[in-house]
């Protein structure tokens, strides 16, 4: 029987909210914006998960307002695709690669330290990179998959390449998130997923950390120094969720002919990167170059300290 739930994960495809029967995209008209703006010279931002979606649609824009990109993929066959692709659609394009599987905090720690070595100062991070598993399982920390790369990643690398941040004085921090994020909760007893575990609940759950995270690391950090932003980018194409029945087989491909384009979704992702207007959207979530009111719950500041708390415990970094 097809219901309410299943119709809530198909959704989930583009990134919409499941609390509200309409698509959040046909709330934000698609209005012709200014291309990112021009950056000074020697501008550097990381994009995680760059080599396909709107991880690559973000790093065009960026090339093309002039900023050197850093090009992360989980493998080296992506990246090369990535990197050939981005060479050949933006001249004089200006980036470098590097490979981690953020599903791995050894890999990821190596990704910080490639970055912070190869770069004296790091203008801007995009917290980009998203996976979703059809079944629960672990990496080799132990920890369940969704958690691992959308969430736990994001904080361990933005923890650690902050320093290198904080030496632009401005740089951004932008962390790629979901209205799909309406109606979850944390579970501290049950942060792995263990109690039935279903798809886009994980999704759901990572999502919400990760805007949790962003409000808690903007409270501590110093605003002149570094600003941090959500991004939701809104209703896009992507191959995030893949069907696994007949039903999805036939359904996805309808919902996604209303879907954004990723260079469409990329718009408000570079813009606040690259412009001005980016680092008054501090601590705040954002669509569409507009602020938004994220749910209740992701506002709550016990919830956001004990969250903290928590991922230092796990990557074993000092709060």
């Amino acid at each position: 029987m097809f219901t309410w739930h299943a119709l809530c994960i198909l959704r989930a495809v583009g990134e919409t909210p499941c609390a509200k029967a309409i698509s959040f995209s046909a709330q934000l008209p698609r209005t012709g914006k200014e291309r990112p703006a021009v950056a000074p010279a020697n501008k550097t931002a990381l994009v995680t998960g760059s080599t396909s979606g709107l991880g690559l649609a973000t790093a065009k824009l960026l090339l093309e307002a002039g900023w050197h990109v850093v090009i992360h993929g989980p493998d080296a066959a992506s990246v090369s695709r990535a990197e050939d692709d981005l060479s050949a659609t933006v001249p004089r394009a200006s980036l470098s690669t590097t490979v981690a599987n953020l599903s791995s905090q050894a890999e990821t720690r190596d990704l910080a330290i490639a970055v912070a070595d190869r770069h004296e100062q790091l203008d801007g991070l995009v917290n980009n990179a998203a996976a979703v598993f059809d079944d629960w399982s672990t990496n080799g920390d132990g920890i369940e998959l969704t958690f691992a790369v959308n969430y736990l990643s994001v904080y361990l690398l933005t923890r650690l390449l902050l320093p290198a941040l904080e030496k632009s004085e401005p740089a951004r921090i932008v962390n790629v998130v979901s209205e799909a994020h309406r109606g979850a909760t944390l579970d501290f007893d049950d942060l792995q997923n263990r109690i039935d575990y279903e798809r886009f609940k994980a999704y759901q759950r990572s999502k919400f950390a990760d805007l949790v995270f962003t409000y808690e690391l903007a409270r501590r950090v110093d605003r002149t120094k570094v600003a941090v932003i959500a991004a939701h980018p809104g209703t896009v194409r992507t191959s995030l969720f893949r069907p696994r029945n007949a039903i999805e087989r036939v359904v996805m491909p309808v919902l996604n002919l209303r879907a954004r384009s990723p260079e469409e979704g990329a718009d408000t992702v570079a813009w606040l990167v690259t412009s001005r207007q980016g680092a008054d959207m501090h601590g705040r979530y954002v669509a569409d170059r507009r602020s938004l009111v994220s749910s209740d719950q992701s506002y709550d500041e016990a919830t956001a300290a004990r969250l903290w708390r928590t991922s230092a415990e796990i990557t074993g970094i000092a709060e």
